[in-house]
């Protein structure tokens, strides 16, 4: 009898101290992917040192209630050279069913081509930034720089965290690169930020009430075949449920992958949102998106040859009143 009761007593000493120990090891914070993050963001993302040119490749997408409202996938060459940086992209877009393909190519601060490959149709815009002097003069006197997160920021973005810092995981690679996951439901979100979504909901409702009305630019530009087709689609907010109650954050998954100076290679996100509309049916809206960061430093746009080609010139300055 003795000896049993010994037994019974290491057995619960044992237990106790695994169960102290269990518990110990869940109430200490693991921030290690929290703070891998926050040096992502804190790095100089854009800083011209080190990222002189680069190719980015997208993909976003809508959907609301299972319903695929858009898609968008597209191919980006960017440079930077001083005063003067160019640019290409291809991109496919979908809008409730209606696919469209194009291609542009910007080499200086006024000119660009865009050509409709749907239509096979080709133009070359002028005095593109004939409304944007000033702010382009501002931006060259270097008023206008990306800077590192200040202590008042990474503060805010603590808070805001909460206890989500627990939640972020961080994956080490041979390469020297690093892969930053978070991935929660609802339950798991922080207040503050299931909050924000009501101010986001409050903002959506205001913008549909005072939605502005169309412009004679934007009706010149709907003359254009690529546009043709498009108009309902190009009107997404009214093809989104308008959630007036009970709006929350149902998923945030964010995966990054960081080079060993913590520049972008990757970003992977979703984001569901549920609510109520005013006559209480419940939707839900999912937004995806994803990009790949390649090329850096060693990336030249595409260029536009114009032989042989029938190009229309369109004039930003008056497009506005144009028949």
């Amino acid at each position: 009898m003795m000896k049993k009761s010994k037994v019974l007593m290491a057995g619960a000493a044992i237990g106790a101290v695994s169960l102290f120990a269990v518990t110990a090891l869940a109430s200490t914070p693991n921030t290690a992917g929290y703070d891998a993050f926050k040096a992502v963001l804190k790095a100089n993302q854009q800083a011209e040192e080190t990222f002189a040119s680069a190719t980015i490749d997208g993909r976003f997408a809508i959907a609301a209630d299972g319903e695929t409202i858009m898609t968008l996938d597209g191919t980006t060459k960017m440079q930077h050279a001083g005063d003067a940086p160019t640019a290409s992209s291809e991109f496919d877009v979908t809008l409730l069913g209606v696919e469209r393909a194009g291609s542009l190519y910007y080499n200086d601060e006024e000119t660009a081509y865009f050509v409709d490959r749907t239509h096979d149709l080709h133009y070359q815009v002028i005095n593109l930034d004939h409304d944007h002097a000033d702010e382009r003069e501002w931006r060259r006197e270097g008023e206008f720089q990306d800077r590192p997160m200040t202590k008042a920021q990474e503060a805010l973005l603590d808070y805001m965290i909460g206890d989500l810092k627990n939640e972020f995981g961080v994956t080490h690679h041979a390469d020297g690169t690093k892969t930053i996951t978070v991935d929660v439901s609802r339950d798991e979100i922080p207040v503050p930020l299931q909050l924000l979504m009501d101010v986001a909901a409050a903002e959506d409702r205001n913008e549909r009430g005072n939605a502005p009305a169309p412009t004679e630019e934007w009706e010149n530009m709907k003359q254009l075949p690529f546009f043709q087709g498009l108009e309902e689609g190009l009107r997404l907010q009214e093809h989104l449920p308008e959630l007036t109650d009970d709006v929350a954050l149902e998923r945030v998954q964010l995966q990054l992958t960081v080079d060993a100076n913590n520049k972008l290679q990757s970003v992977q996100g979703e984001l569901e949102v549920s609510g109520k509309d005013e006559a209480g049916d419940l939707h839900r809206v999912e937004i995806e998106g994803a990009g790949e960061i390649s090329g850096v430093n060693a990336t030249t746009p595409d260029g536009y040859d114009p032989s042989g080609k029938s190009v229309e010139i369109i004039d930003a300055e008056s497009f506005g009143s144009r028949k």
